[in-house]
């Protein structure tokens, strides 16, 4: 970023997040700024407000510094500034923010602030400021520590109980959240040779200091804070000895990215930019995912409170296959969440009188179902949300996702103690969810993935997902069995099945209806194809979706739809590829009705479109859907980085430029490169062996 635009700064603050998979932090400036949005957020550390869902609430925030010259405050609003520069290293996770800045009575400064939470020291975040006076002498006071006090779009949700400070080590903070479910340290030291003044707030502990500059002379200030909530046990809070340097640390982290890169980083020759944005999205995916915490998700929005950061079908369909190939550690902690969470949806299931789990739309800490009944407006009726009961394809894609990873990884522990069990109860639930009726059997009141569309009958990727897992139900138990003999009938005795049961499920997923047309359409829905068609350039150029422009009720009788639904299915789906019929019929019909409104869909066409052979169009798709957060093409970047997108660019490149996929369990390529890229290098896993890939248009 080389120029400051105060319009901008909400959506930059959350381009410029940084993370270390436990700690997370929001780009806003150190200073104060009328409008900011300052947020730290602790993965897995949900908190419950009176009478609300659990949300991840912001923790007392560490990068505040607050400096004045000649007793005028540093303020880049009031004085713009002579020069501006902010980097988001993503060699070593550091961002940095350059400023030149001269006051209306003071002489001219050189501003540096860097911050980092370092990767492989979870609790650890680092700041340090340095000041130079380049034409003057000035007095520089400047005021850093913790603050709890912060303003946020949500409920505050953390107390402090107890604050202390001894100059010799620094300060200490107890908090507890206003739940009571949670208490976090915060311990806290300032390294500077200024001499330091403790303010006793117990909402800001803070230390003062105030030094003369000559020309050209330098102050520094490193500040390093710790944190850790209880539930984390196995975290060392101790703080770095007292003179180790900012670089250390970052030399530090740099060797832990540099391993994450090794797999992560896709190399594109002929496009600089695609490949900067890949970068940024594997960057932004790795530094929010957790390491080794299973009671931690990575949720829908990163570096915002979009969505609480309750985790959604975006991370198994949209994350969790890139980190399959690339950092398959990450993405076995996802699955470990995943299962953690099977308690959590046998009780959906059992409130709505089934069977087996049905897992939550929105999923926190325990696994239970966090979206509301209805909605809150500040003005007019509350509306009523119906995709926390009746998006149940989330079932589906929690045990796909799962079967994508053990087909790659073959980690067959994972399969016979989670994944098996995963895929058996969602089967479970489908068996007491489908209907029967002359013509089959129907699963009716739902809602697909194309959201614009609510409580329709027969949605087509949700009932060829159902199909789909009551068929690998059967799999699975067959291939547990053959690893461990006994295993399989201990599982369905465990679950209240009996092998019988297991036929059944097959015979009923043969048996589930998909309605299809003359030329081999799908139909998304019952009735589908009798909707109102409309013709989506006659609305162009438009930055809101049409569900904006039109209204809910409108949009329930036309041909408009959110995102793929049935194309998604079918691209996820390839093995049943033969049956389901012509992927080009079904794109020629609905990707024009597609507006779009998703974050996730641009991506997903993407991907679709490579595959299908038109990597120019898949290209082009691919680079609006990289302007949502880099460019923020939607107009709502300030409410945090759009993980499913970050993840659909990813997974265009492995799977739709590059063409990765399996045959016969091992890996192939069908490549479709644009026109422009010369070449495609990138690394992935295959049961557990490190593998390297370069597609060339010359070999």
């Amino acid at each position: 970023e080389d120029r400051y635009v105060p319009s901008q700064a909400s959506w930059r603050e959350a381009m410029f997040t940084i993370g270390n998979g436990y700690l997370m932090t929001r780009g806003a400036f150190e200073e104060p700024r009328v409008g900011e949005i300052r947020a730290t957020f602790i993965n897995g550390a949900f908190v419950t407000p009176p009478g609300e869902s659990q949300l991840l609430g912001a923790v007392p925030d560490w990068t505040g510094f607050r400096f004045a010259v000649d007793g005028e405050p540093f303020d880049i609003d009031r004085r713009r500034p002579a020069g501006y520069r902010r980097v988001l290293d993503m060699a070593d996770g550091s961002l940095t923010r350059t400023v030149l800045w001269r006051g209306a009575e003071t002489g001219t400064i050189r501003v540096a602030f860097r911050r980092l939470l370092p990767l492989g020291v979870p609790h650890l975040a680092v700041l340090e400021a340095t000041i130079e006076s380049l034409t003057d002498e000035i007095e520089v006071e400047f005021h850093t520590g913790v603050e709890a006090n912060i303003p946020s779009p949500t409920t505050p949700v953390w107390t402090p109980s107890e604050v202390g400070y001894d100059a010799s080590i620094g300060g200490s903070c107890r908090y507890h959240s206003i739940d009571d479910a949670h208490q976090m340290d915060v311990a806290w030291r300032v390294d500077t040779t200024a001499s330091l003044t403790y303010l006793d707030d117990p909402m800001q502990p803070s230390v003062r200091g105030v030094v003369s500059l000559a020309p050209g002379a330098i102050l520094k200030v490193t500040k390093f804070v710790g944190y850790k909530v209880a539930r984390n046990g196995e975290i060392n809070l101790a703080l770095p000895p007292v003179g180790t340097a900012f670089d250390d640390i970052a030399a530090a982290s740099r060797i832990a990215w540099t391993k994450r890169w090794a797999t992560a980083a896709i190399a594109i020759d002929g496009d600089a930019e695609a490949e900067q944005a890949l970068r940024f999205a594997a960057f932004q995916l790795i530094a929010a995912a957790p390491p080794t915490d299973s009671g931690a998700g990575i949720g829908a929005r990163l570096g915002g409170f979009g969505y609480h950061h309750h985790v959604f079908w975006d991370t198994d369909i949209f994350v969790a296959p890139f980190f399959t190939l690339t950092q398959p550690d990450l993405a076995r902690t996802h699955f470990a969440y995943r299962y953690r969470c099977l308690p959590g949806a046998r009780r959906k299931a059992a409130r709505y009188g089934r069977k087996g789990a049905f897992y939550a739309w929105e999923s926190a800490a325990t696994g239970d179902e966090m979206t509301p009944d209805w909605s809150k407006p500040l003005y007019g009726d509350p509306v009523r949300i119906w995709t926390g009961e009746l998006e149940e394809h989330i079932t589906a894609d929690v045990a796909w996702s799962a079967d994508h990873y053990w087909q790659w990884t073959g980690d067959d522990t994972f399969l016979c103690d989670e994944a098996a069990e995963i895929i058996l109860d969602g089967a479970q639930y489908w068996m007491s969810r489908l209907e029967e009726e002359d013509d089959g059997l129907h699963l009716q009141n739902v809602i697909g993935p194309d959201e614009y569309h609510l409580r329709v009958d027969d949605n087509f990727y949700t009932n060829l997902f159902a199909a789909w897992q009551l068929r690998k139900a059967g799999e699975v138990a067959r291939r547990i069995e053959t690893m461990s003999p006994g295993s399989s009938l201990r599982l369905l005795t465990r679950l209240g099945l009996q092998e019988d049961d297991l036929a059944e499920f097959a015979a009923a997923a043969d048996n589930v209806v998909l309605r299809r047309s003359r030329d081999g359409v799908w139909e998304q829905y019952a009735g589908f194809f009798n909707l109102a068609p409309v013709d989506l350039s006659a609305f162009e150029p438009r930055v809101h979706s049409m569900y904006d422009l039109l209204g809910e009720e409108r949009m329930q009788g036309t041909a408009v739809i959110k995102q793929p639904d049935v194309l998604m299915a079918m691209a996820l789906l390839p093995s049943e590829g033969d049956r389901i019929g012509s992927a080009d019929a079904n794109w020629k019909y609905y990707e024009p009705k597609a507006d779009h409104g998703s974050s996730l869909s641009l991506s997903f066409h993407a991907l679709l479109a490579a595959q299908m052979g038109e990597a120019d169009l898949g290209y082009r798709l691919f680079r609006r859907a990289a302007a949502i957060d880099l460019d923020d093409s939607m107009g709502n970047g300030s409410h945090g980085i759009h993980t499913a997108c970050q993840g659909g660019l990813l997974l265009t490149s492995l799977f739709g430029f590059a063409g990765l996929h399996l045959e016969d369990g091992r890996p192939a390529t069908s490549p479709r490169l644009p026109d422009h890229w010369r070449s495609i290098g990138l690394s992935f896993y295959h049961r557990g062996q490190i593998r390297s890939l370069e597609v060339s248009r010359d070999r």
